[in-house]
């Protein structure tokens, strides 16, 4: 294919705008569970440019005048990390600072996070967190 046959598709591809974002790479440290700190926390998700998703399969409440949030549909695996989170808090190893992120996490049985003590920005940021869109 010749040059002059590209330019065309090159200035509309370049006067359309890039939806090209920059994969996050997540922070290493052996120290942390799993070995590396999360884009989200484990009842989130992310995209390739780490914007965090409220999960798929789960659904959230939350009463702001209370700084509250309460999320369902937590799965094992998640509550095992919550469960982890909690006890190296407990015990000084390294975490991955969820209750300064977040606030005080606590489990219910059947699958609820409730998540309390959050400040007024924390709550902003839930307000704004949209469902996993794929």
């Amino acid at each position: 294919m010749h040059l002059t046959a590209l330019l065309p598709l090159l200035a509309a591809t370049a006067t359309s705008g890039s939806t090209i974002s920059k994969r996050c790479s997540p922070p290493y440290d052996p120290q942390w569970h799993h070995g590396f700190l999360p884009p989200a926390p484990c009842w989130q998700t992310f995209d390739p440019s780490c914007k965090p998703y409220l999960r798929k399969d789960t659904q959230m409440t939350i009463d702001a005048p209370h700084n509250l949030v309460i999320v369902y549909g937590i799965d094992q695996w998640c509550a095992a990390d919550i469960k982890e989170e909690l006890a190296r808090e407990i015990d000084g190893r390294k975490t991955w600072g969820y209750r300064q992120t977040h606030g005080r996490l606590t489990l219910i049985e059947g699958g609820i996070l409730v998540i309390s003590n959050m400040t007024d920005a924390n709550v902003a940021k839930y307000q704004a967190l949209q469902s996993y869109p794929w």
